[in-house]
């Protein structure tokens, strides 16, 4: 499979965010680039496997970086869309989580089970469908090994690696990297942040 015409993915970025300053919306802007840089990178991995399916969590403990259109997309969707007492409960998570497991590297959280905040009580993403460009990126091709692997068992026997589509990781690598190049192209803030700093910082609209 192609690698992604990142160069191409740039400047289309490029002009759906330059548009937006000059029409004076940039948030609509940042959402739009990254609703495309999305789709470009899912249209490039369409039909391939993966043993991923809904429910199945074992990876979601690790971190898991943002850029901020991506924390500003998924807050202004939780915001519109979740009933308020639901918010309030999720935002509560997320201020116990930013306290506590965004301190912690990845092994800690696999031992700990420290898993991500936006898990609903059936273990399913409760934003899937605006889940990171990180998390689409990873897709396991054998979800016993991924049970093995993030099992916070200490066991030095245990084998802990996971057969992987390293193009899907890799397309969507180049999205993200073509995304915040695009970000800081147009002088916009190109940092990338922990997932639940993110969407509290959003929801608080003090970013």
């Amino acid at each position: 499979m192609a690698q992604i015409d990142v160069h191409l993915l740039e400047d289309e970025l490029a002009a759906i965010l330059s548009d937006a300053r000059g029409n004076g919306d940039v948030e609509a802007g940042l959402m739009q680039a990254l609703i495309h840089c999305a789709d470009r990178a899912e249209t490039h991995c369409a039909g391939r496997e993966m043993a991923c399916a809904r429910g199945c969590r074992h990876c979601c403990v690790l971190n898991v970086s943002v850029l901020l259109p991506e924390a500003l997309r998924i807050a202004a969707t939780i915001r519109t869309q979740w009933p308020a007492p639901a918010w309030s409960v999720l935002l509560k998570r997320l201020e116990s989580h930013g306290n506590r497991e965004r301190w912690m590297d990845d092994e800690e959280r696999v031992m700990r089970s420290a898993f991500c905040p936006l898990l609903d009580s059936d273990g399913a993403c409760s934003i899937h469908p605006v889940r990171p460009l990180a998390c689409r990126g990873v897709a396991s091709l054998d979800s016993s090994c991924c049970r093995s692997a993030f099992d916070p068992i200490v066991d030095d026997e245990r084998v802990r690696t996971v057969p992987a589509d390293q193009m899907r990781r890799d397309a969507y690598d180049q999205a993200f990297m073509a995304l915040g190049r695009a970000l800081a192209g147009q002088s916009l803030d190109d940092r990338s942040i922990e997932l639940g700093v993110g969407i509290l910082a959003f929801a608080r609209k003090t970013v």
